[in-house]
């Protein structure tokens, strides 16, 4: 495949991952007889076909194939047994809906862990999903500080909070949360151009977050990243200028913000004990007893995607949803399906921690920011049930598949090293693909 246009798709999906609006088709009829739809056909399934059509799958050297094997077989059997729901849910169209949008999420992960397998292709796709966070940010930032934004295409919801165009406050502090690692480790410490606008993303990315007013993202993003700039300082990945300039910004940006908006942040932090141990029915721990009630009668099979609601206490008020995700997958998935999902997750998150390993510059940041992006979604994920709209759980698959192929494609990237210089030494063009590169072998 021509290398250019590689490029063009891969920047392309990582741009079109947080593009939620597409076609719709009616998938049936509510109870009440009100018709439901989904996005049937969206940009990023017109990227993921693409990719999976013209760019050729390579074979994986076979210390990192057990990862494709292992991530694409167990997130296939998740969308098979989930499939389950469409013969217990009790509004069948709802579960179609949340269907529809899982069997997209596996295709995302399927079309990384198969796709993208080079250094380059790192690079490339995460590129693309920092165009999208800045595109993002700049119209949460927008909402708070200057008023209402209103575009062609998108359905932008506008509310006291920022939201973005996925429409959802706490939502988007979470898409927030989870990718401004990225830009923050791209404008710090690569020198990946243009560094100038990671740089801007980086500032607006915290703006947008702050102004989501998620008190659950901004505990998480604190806690993962704070996780993971230890690591940089224990295995000293930084060196001085980067400390020192890490240092600073982080002095500044705390300093600024408490003293311009710590009255913000105390006012909404202070219904936060309320919020999770009172003692009415939509506390979140209220809302726990009522998901071990309905996992305790459908443990089997769950209730079915989207159909959580139906069967959950007919007093709580509100969404009447579980703020926790890992109950909401066991109540709707059942055991089974929350056992699959925390298999493949940890899996790959503990396995992907070899990343700290390695000694590409370039691949060590943006895997980190992936460790990093991962965790925040892991904590987030015990207070909050976003996990079920759709933005998210494009990008949840994006992140989990991604922590793999920077694994692949660090090797591969090692062996190529190691061969070029074997050839070089050598002088008679040698070449063998099962070469392994030693463990010290360091890339430049």
């Amino acid at each position: 495949m021509n290398r250019k246009f590689a490029k063009i798709l891969l920047i392309s999906f990582g741009i079109a991952i947080s593009i939620e609006q597409g076609f719709t088709i009616i998938l049936g009829y509510l109870r009440t007889g009100i018709p439901r739809g989904a996005d049937i056909l969206m940009p990023i399934d017109l990227v993921c076909y693409a990719l999976l059509l013209f760019k050729p799958h390579k074979k994986t050297h076979f210390k990192r194939r057990w990862l494709v094997y292992f991530g694409v077989g167990m997130a296939l059997f998740y969308l098979i047994w989930s499939f389950t729901g469409e013969f217990v849910a009790f509004e069948k169209a709802d579960f179609r809906f949340g269907y529809v949008h899982l069997a997209r999420s596996i295709l995302i992960f399927v079309t990384i862990m198969t796709r993208v397998q080079t250094r380059d292709d790192v690079i490339d796709i995460t590129k693309g999903v920092v165009y999208a966070l800045g595109f993002q940010a700049l119209i949460g930032v927008w909402q708070w500080q200057i008023g209402p934004v209103s575009l062609p295409y998108f359905d932008i919801n506008n509310t006291w909070r920022s939201t973005g165009t996925i429409g959802v406050p706490n939502a988007y502090g979470l898409y927030m949360a989870a990718l401004s690692p990225l830009a923050i480790r791209l404008a710090m410490f690569t020198r990946l151009k243009p560094k100038w606008l990671w740089i801007v993303i980086s500032v607006l990315s915290m703006g947008a977050l702050f102004a989501s007013f998620t008190r659950g993202a901004w505990l998480a993003f604190a806690g993962a990243m704070i996780v993971f700039f230890a690591v940089d300082f224990k295995d000293r990945k930084l060196n001085r200028k980067q400390f020192y300039s890490l240092l600073a910004a982080i002095l500044i940006s705390v300093s600024f913000t408490f003293v311009k908006y710590g009255h913000i942040i105390m006012d909404r932090m202070s219904g936060a004990e309320e919020a999770i141990i009172s003692t009415k029915k939509h506390s979140r721990i209220n809302l726990a007893r009522d998901a071990f009630r309905i996992i305790g009668e459908h443990g089997v099979t769950g209730v079915g995607l989207n159909n959580y609601r139906y069967f959950a206490d007919r007093g709580i008020q509100g969404t009447r949803i579980v703020h926790n995700v890992y109950l909401l997958i066991a109540a709707q998935q059942g055991i089974v399906g929350i056992v699959i999902f925390l298999v493949l997750n940890l899996t790959f998150f503990f396995y992907g921690l070899r990343i700290i390993k390695t000694r590409d510059g370039i691949l060590y940041h943006i895997g980190v920011a992936g460790l990093t992006s991962m965790l925040v979604c892991m904590v987030y994920y015990l207070v909050a049930p976003d996990y079920r709209l759709v933005p998210i759980k494009l990008q949840h698959w994006r992140i989990l598949a991604m922590l793999a192929v920077i694994l692949i494609a660090d090797y591969e990237h090692k062996i190529h090293l190691y061969q070029r210089r074997l050839k070089r030494q050598n002088g008679n063009g040698w070449r063998s693909r099962t070469v392994r590169a030693p463990r010290h072998e360091a890339t430049p």
